[in-house]
């Protein structure tokens, strides 16, 4: 086999590992999954994993961190598109809406493992919960929302979001996350405006 040929398979592997691993780690948890079991899945031989990642830790973090990074870019690129905390709370939602619909299994999996893996987090402030309390505190400010704890104003209407997507995974609700969009951004507007 060619050095071109042997390199476009290894390449063309990493997707298919990363989307195995997925299947994986949501069906039997991180702990469970192995690797030989990833590769069969796969379609690949177990050291093709190794070529990628140093262990199936480092493949489990790098997957969750790649949902975390972008749905923090998104919700903070989203926020500061609009005006004014109802657009805010909107395009907030909007962001995890698309960030879901783009790969349900991925954002299934960081959901389910978010407790898990956030500790490896170490980008401060950078995370879509402090960039929300981050717009809540200037909410606050410019007197568009009463005062309260931004933290808890930010988790219940993450919670919102969050919820709603938990009982997608557990195929409680049905349909694209963006189709319940509407819903849970009334619902999170209620939140700010609840005091």
């Amino acid at each position: 086999m060619g050095y071109t040929l042997l390199m476009t398979r290894v390449r063309n592997a990493k997707p298919r590992i990363d989307e195995a691993a997925i299947a994986l780690f949501t069906k039997v948890g991180v702990d469970a999954a192995t690797t030989k079991e990833i590769a069969a899945l796969a379609g690949v031989s177990e050291g093709a994993i190794y070529r990628h990642y140093k262990s199936k830790d480092e493949l489990a973090v790098t997957l969750f961190m790649g949902v975390h990074r972008r749905l923090s870019t998104l919700v903070a690129e989203a926020a500061a598109g609009v005006t004014g905390i109802d657009a805010k709370a909107a395009a907030i939602v909007g962001a995890y809406c698309q960030v879901a619909d783009e790969n349900w299994p991925l954002f299934t999996f960081h959901l389910l493992s978010i407790h898990r893996f956030l500790p490896y987090y170490q980008e401060d402030g950078k995370d879509p919960v402090s960039v929300v309390e981050n717009i809540l505190k200037r909410a606050m400010m410019d007197c568009e929302i009463e005062p309260a704890d931004p933290r808890v104003i930010a988790a219940m209407a993450i919670g919102a979001i969050v919820q709603t997507a938990q009982n997608k995974a557990y195929n409680r609700i049905d349909g694209s996350m963006t189709a319940h969009a509407p819903l849970m951004t009334a619902a999170v507007k209620a939140i700010l405006h609840a005091r």
